[in-house]
């Protein structure tokens, strides 16, 4: 798919912690950045239509359209509510408009768990992938590390550490001039170390043709010695959470150090140009959306807090992921390699 072909994104505009006060406003800014994409925003009109009203003169708005929704899931709703009434909820919608062939990609800052169920029951697994993974992007000191799961699996299987790694190797891939180099996660460098499950998968990946490296541990992946770093949802969660509660702590203690007297203050006036270039490599709102690997089609998961420009990345993560057609490719990739053949 072209850079200049359409594309459609579907939006459930009541996901995260402030619904559609959030999620319109950053679909307009994409949309006026944007001029070939086009968004079915998925909620309750009652709370939609008034904002597209406020919004009327905004660039782009025209390429916005509200899909009907009866009602919207919590955020912290579980996969058995999901499930039993979610239909016709903004997130069933919103995937539904991917499922139908209506939207190439659906985002949302809804609840992970009821995300990846209706996204299992609605879009459907790929062929050869027994769970979907979230991937994340990290600053680290080569740019940037992939990782996934993020905490959509806490307890994973050899194969599905494998999965994980090809789904992570296709997506980041297609952003590199050659292919991407991928790690597990572990307690040691060494190849004795690990538990049964680790040791398994490592077994497997060393037989792919892919290009991997063998096992990193936590303080590599800031290191950037990997671009994509795999390990199960649990691990993966609380390292993006120590890391995002790490680099809040540190920006406050900067800011406090900077102006704490008038020679500080005169070094970071000094300091200004570089000092803003070096803090945006981590700023979080330049990180945000987490593409669910594995589905029939793209999903998008973005921070449940999201602000305005927070929000906009993650829409923009998923329209960049539509083009590229990554479901096609892991597709591809994993029935090329036959993993059921070799665990």
């Amino acid at each position: 798919m072209g850079d200049t072909e359409k594309i459609v994104l579907a939006l459930d505009a009541h996901g995260g912690d402030f619904g559609p006060a959030i999620t319109i406003p950053a679909a307009l800014d994409v949309l006026s950045r944007q001029p070939q994409v086009e968004i079915l925003a998925c909620g309750i009109a009652a709370e939609v239509n008034p904002l597209l009203e406020q919004f009327g003169s905004a660039k782009g708005i025209g390429r916005l359209r509200c899909i009907e929704a009866s009602h919207c899931l919590s955020i912290d709703a579980r996969p058995i509510e999901a499930l039993r009434r979610g239909r016709e909820s903004s997130l069933w919608l919103s995937m539904e408009q991917v499922a139908g062939g209506q939207a190439h990609a659906c985002i949302s800052a809804g609840s992970t768990a009821a995300m990846l169920a209706l996204g299992v029951k609605i879009l459907g697994l790929l062929p050869g992938i027994e769970r979907p993974a979230l991937m994340s992007h990290i600053p680290s000191a080569s740019g940037r590390t992939s990782l996934l799961d993020l905490g959509a699996n806490l307890n994973v299987s050899a194969t599905q550490l494998v999965q994980f790694a090809i789904m992570g190797s296709v997506a980041r891939s297609m952003q590199e001039s050659e292919p991407a180099k991928v790690a597990l996660l572990n307690v040691g460098h060494e190849d004795s170390k690990g538990n049964a499950v680790l040791q398994e998968a490592h077994a497997v990946l060393n037989e792919l043709p892919i290009n991997y490296m063998g096992f990193i541990e936590g303080h590599d992946i800031f290191a950037g010695k990997a671009d994509v770093a795999v390990c199960d949802g649990f691990s993966g969660n609380l390292i993006l959470k120590s890391g995002e509660g790490l680099a809040r702590m540190f920006f406050q203690q900067l800011k406090l150090a900077l102006e704490s007297s008038p020679r500080a203050k005169l070094g970071a006036l000094l300091a200004g140009s570089a000092l803003k270039r070096t803090l945006a490599r981590f700023e979080p709102s330049k990180h945000n959306g987490a593409p669910l690997l594995g589905l029939r089609g793209v999903v998008v998961k973005s921070h449940g807090n999201a602000n305005r420009e927070l929000f906009g990345h993650a829409i923009s993560e998923a329209a960049l992921e539509a083009r590229r057609q990554v479901p096609k490719l892991i597709e591809s990739m994993i029935n090329d390699y036959s993993i059921e053949e070799r665990v």
